[in-house]
C-alpha cells in the first residue's frame, strides 16, 4: 500500500471528508485528407473540458481503483467459508463472515490454557486480506513472540463506512466457532492503526478489554479513552498505549492529564524494547519516528509495543 500523504489523512480523519479523485481531462485530434476540392475548415478548437473539483459529500463512494487505496488483489470467500495455511511457521485461517473476512494466526507453541487474544484492526484505504499480506502481519506477530491467537477484523476503510463489528464478543464468538478452536482465557488486547479507533471506542465497554494500543490513531475520543482507562469495570489493571506521527498534539495532551504517564521520544529498537516504567505504566505515549504508514508497514513498531504488552510470551 502506497503511503498515504500527512495532510490529506489527517483532514479526512478530522474532517470526516474522503475527497473524490479528479476526472482526468480528456484530449482529441481531427486529422484532415487531401481529397478534391477545397479542404475543410478546421473546427474550432473545443474548449478544455473541466475537471471536476473534488467531492464536498464526506461520504461520497471513493474510488478504490486509485491511491492510496490498497491494490492487492483478494480472492473473496462465501458465508461460512474457512480457508486454512500456514504463515510465519503458525496456522492462518481465513474466514468468510456476513461482516467480511477475518483473518486468523496461532503461532508454533501456542498454549490454549494460557494464551490471550490479540485482536487488529487495519486502518483507511485497505481491507484484512491486503493489510495482512501489504504489512506482513504475521511476521510482524511472530516476531512478537507473544502466546495469543491474533484475529484480524474488518474495520472502516473509508469515512462513510461504519463499524464493520459494533460488538467485540460478536467477532471473538464467530472467530472461535469458525476455526474451531475454544477462547483462550489469557487478556484480551485490542491494537488499531488510524482510522481504527472508531471500532475501538465502541468497543471500550466489552469488561474483557484490557489493553488498547493505538497506532497513530487519536484523532477523536480522548475523554472515552481516559475514562475507560480510569474505570474499575475490568477484573485486570487496563493500559492504553498511544503512537503519535500525526496525531502528536492528541496523544501528548491526554498523556499530560494521566498521572503516572510515561512518554518516550521515539519507539525503541526491538533488541531494546520498553524498559522500566514504560512497561508498567497504565498510559505510554511514544513520538514515532516513523511515518504514519510505516508504524504498520516497516515491521519495528508493533512486535516491540506487544513484547511489552499484557499478552503471555511463548516458551
Amino acid at each position: 500500500m502506497k503511503q498515504v500523504p500527512a495532510p490529506l489523512l489527517a483532514l479526512a480523519l478530522l474532517a470526516g471528508g474522503c475527497a473524490a479523485p479528479r476526472e482526468p481531462v480528456s484530449s482529441s485530434s481531427s486529422q484532415f485528407l487531401p481529397g478534391p476540392g477545397p479542404a475543410p475548415a478546421a473546427p474550432s478548437p473545443a474548449a478544455p473540458r473541466a475537471v471536476a473539483p473534488p467531492s464536498s459529500d464526506p461520504f461520497a463512494p471513493p474510488d478504490r481503483t486509485q491511491a492510496p487505496w490498497s491494490r492487492t488483489p483478494v480472492r473473496l470467500l462465501g458465508i461460512g467459508e474457512v480457508e486454512t495455511g500456514t504463515a510465519a511457521g503458525g496456522t492462518s485461517w481465513r474466514v468468510g463472515t456476513a461482516r467480511g473476512t477475518v483473518w486468523a494466526w496461532r503461532p508454533p507453541g501456542y498454549r490454549p490454557r494460557e494464551a490471550g487474544v490479540c485482536v487488529y484492526l487495519h486502518g483507511y484505504f485497505t481491507t484484512v486480506d491486503q493489510a495482512v499480506q501489504d504489512h506482513r502481519l504475521a511476521d510482524q506477530f511472530a516476531a512478537s513472540g507473544r502466546d495469543a491467537l491474533f484475529v484480524v477484523a474488518e474495520a472502516p476503510a473509508w469515512n462513510g463506512e461504519d463499524g464493520v463489528w459494533p460488538d467485540l464478543d460478536e467477532l471473538l464468538a464467530e472467530t472461535f466457532h469458525r476455526i474451531g478452536l475454544g477462547r483462550p482465557p489469557g487478556p484480551l488486547v485490542v491494537v488499531g492503526h488510524s482510522g481504527a479507533f472508531r471500532p475501538i471506542l465502541s468497543w471500550l465497554g466489552d469488561p474483557d478489554l484490557e489493553e488498547v494500543v493505538l497506532l497513530d490513531g487519536l484523532y477523536r475520543g480522548e475523554a472515552q479513552l481516559k475514562g475507560w482507562l480510569q474505570g474499575n469495570g475490568s477484573p485486570r489493571p487496563r493500559r492504553l498505549v498511544l503512537v503519535s506521527n500525526e496525531t502528536f498534539p492528541a496523544a501528548e495532551a491526554l498523556s499530560a492529564s494521566v498521572p503516572g504517564a510515561v512518554s518516550l521520544g521515539e519507539v525503541p529498537a526491538a533488541d531494546r524494547g520498553l524498559e522500566g516504567t514504560a512497561r508498567t505504566a497504565r498510559l505510554v505515549h511514544l513520538k514515532s519516528q516513523y511515518t504514519h504508514m510505516a508504524i504498520v508497514e516497516g515491521g519495528e513498531v508493533v512486535p516491540v509495543l506487544l513484547r511489552a504488552s499484557h499478552l503471555p510470551a511463548l516458551r
